[in-house]
């Protein structure tokens, strides 16, 4: 009992320190085709990103959505982070959407390590609601979400963590927008979540094996 306690600390820690440097100078964001880093692929075909290892997919344009660029945080595969954009009356809807694997633990875990991070990038942040969250069409995925207001630079936002956890693999969502634009981003996020809901990331060695 004490072991697995001693490793579910390391965990914690170690992605403590993921969030805390997933912005910093630590991270890579590579724009074009041509530079992408490990461990990510383009799919000239359907101009796709692919993550090599859970064989997830990031097209240009998804919902409305503009990819922003590809991202990598380390060059293990383990974690990577792909920014979108979406711009509604000239202002933009800004989306961050991460894929890590991480060991025991839940969505809701996840969330907790990450939501104080989150909310520090506000002024006055606030919590609106939490708890778990239903991906509409698959009961099968343990999901948790956040939803805050706060300000940043002076103007009142509106900011959502959402985490889901695929089993070896884990997701999360991060979108942030000023709050005169919550209806319609709200909608906007709707459809992104709906188009991405039917992916299921795979192990490498399930990859393999098809």
């Amino acid at each position: 009992m004490a072991c697995g306690k001693n490793i579910r600390t390391k965990l914690i820690i170690g992605l403590s320190l993921m969030v805390l440097t997933s912005t910093s100078a630590a991270a890579q964001c590579v724009v074009g085709k041509d530079e992408l880093l490990d461990p990510l692929k383009f799919n000239q075909g359907a101009y796709e990103i692919v993550h090599k290892d859970s064989g997830f997919t990031f097209p240009s344009v998804i919902a409305g959505f503009q990819r922003e660029c590809e991202m990598t945080t380390d060059f293990t595969g383990n974690n990577f982070e792909i920014g979108y954009v979406k711009d509604i009356g000239g202002k933009t809807v800004d989306v961050k959407i991460a894929v890590i694997h991480l060991e025991d633990l839940t969505a809701r875990d996840h969330y907790l390590i990450v939501k104080p991070d989150v909310m520090s990038h506000y002024s006055s942040a606030s919590i609106i609601s939490e708890g778990d969250y239903f991906v509409s069409g698959r009961p099968d995925l343990n999901s948790y979400q956040g939803i805050f207001d706060g300000e940043f630079e002076n103007t009142p936002w509106h900011f959502s963590l959402t985490t889901i956890d695929y089993g070896y693999w884990d997701a999360r969502l991060i979108a942030s927008y000023p709050q005169e634009i919550d209806k319609l981003a709200q909608e906007g996020l709707m459809e992104l979540i709906t188009a991405f809901q039917w992916q299921t990331p795979v192990k490498a060695d399930q990859e393999q094996e098809k």
